[in-house]
Parts: C-alpha cells; structure tokens; sequence
C-alpha cells in the first residue's frame, strides 16, 4: 500500500495549555476521525491513524508552532488536509502550514527552541546585574528533573540568546536541542538570584 506523509505545523493556546499532552493527542485524532481526510492506521489488534507527534508541550504552556507528521493512503492537496481538520477543532487549536514528505525517512527534527516569558519581578535593575553575571561564566549548572531522575546540565550549552524587555517585563531566550535534551523556559529562569513569576509561558519550534 502506498504512503503519502505530510507535516502540519499548527498552534495551541487558551485553555487547551491546561490539558495533558496524552489528552490532547486524544483530542487531536478524535478530530482526525471526523473527517474525509484518507488517514493509514497502524496493523494490530488495535488500529490508530499513524500520527507521530514533536516534543510534548507541557501542561500550562501555550505554543506558536508545533509538529506532527501524518500518515495517508491517498495524496491530497495541503489546503485541503488543512481546511477538514481545523473544521472539526476550536479556535485555540489550528494548523498553518502542511508540507508534502517526499522523503519518509524525514522524521521531525526540532533543534532550536524559542520562548517567550510574561513574568512578574521587583527589578529590572536585578534582572540585568543577574544576566551580565550569566554571560560572564563559561558555564553555569543547574539541576532539572527529567521523570523519576534529577540531572545537572550546563545551561551555556543550550541558551543561545536572552532578550529582556524592561517595559513590559517580557523575557525571549533561543534556545537550542542538544542530543535530544532541552532546556524548559521555567528552567531558564535560574539565572536570576531571586526567581521570577511566570504569569504566562508560550514555545515556538524550529526545526
């Protein structure tokens, strides 16, 4: 049987940031099911529409761009996938951009990481004096939790660059995917000697 795969690119925010990502892949293919868009299912005792999904976004974090690949047995026009499928979703939840895979091996490869951070702080004068102090270490470790463990990474690895916007009090940090490990935006945090509020979180990535 042929296979036709295609990218979708799409966002999330609104209250969809408060579901799981299990419960929002659940939401997602019910979506899917909807349609009349030709999806291929997986063999077994229990078939499910091949779909195969970027990095989690973690509960609470709103997303410019997120990735899925998906799996069909005709080839369509990327309007037409597009258009039935953000027919059957809310408005906090829509794809954007699809691309024909011709190449199926071209498995979703995120390596760069943008955030975007509403924080509360009592200072913006501390806010810098704490990112002059980052930027003149060759490296600075932090502890995370990844599951069960607690790992230390060196957080020069993965940040690339860190705007603060004083009026606002906005924070942007790129970030990059290192070996398959990333750095989350509360965790970039950690740089600052007294820790800022996070009032709202949103990701964007890049592949």
């Amino acid at each position: 049987m042929n296979k036709y795969v295609y990218r979708l690119c799409y966002y999330k925010k609104g209250n969809l940031k408060y579901i799981s990502f299990r419960d929002f892949t659940k939401f997602i293919i019910r979506a899917l099911i909807r349609t009349q868009i030709p999806v291929l299912y997986s063999q077994g005792f229990n078939p499910m529409p091949l779909i195969s999904f970027s990095i989690p976004v973690p509960i609470g974090v709103e997303s410019k761009r997120e990735w899925l690949d998906l799996t069909l047995k005709e080839k369509l026009p990327e309007d037409f996938i597009m258009k039935e499928w953000n027919k059957q979703l809310t408005s906090d939840v829509q794809f954007y951009e699809c691309y024909f895979l011709k190449n199926l091996k071209n498995s979703i490869d995120v390596k760069y990481i943008k955030y975007e951070l509403e924080i509360f702080h009592q200072s913006s004068n501390l806010l810098f004096e704490d990112l002059n102090i980052f930027y003149s270490k060759d490296s600075f470790n932090i502890l995370v939790r990844r599951g069960e463990k607690i790992k230390e990474l060196n957080l020069k690895e993965y940040l690339l660059e860190l705007r603060i916007e004083e009026e606002k009090f906005n924070i942007n940090a790129l970030t990059k995917v290192v070996d398959g490990s990333l750095i989350r935006g509360e965790e970039i945090l950690e740089i600052f000697s007294y820790r800022p509020l996070i009032i709202n979180q949103v990701r964007e990535l890049l592949l």
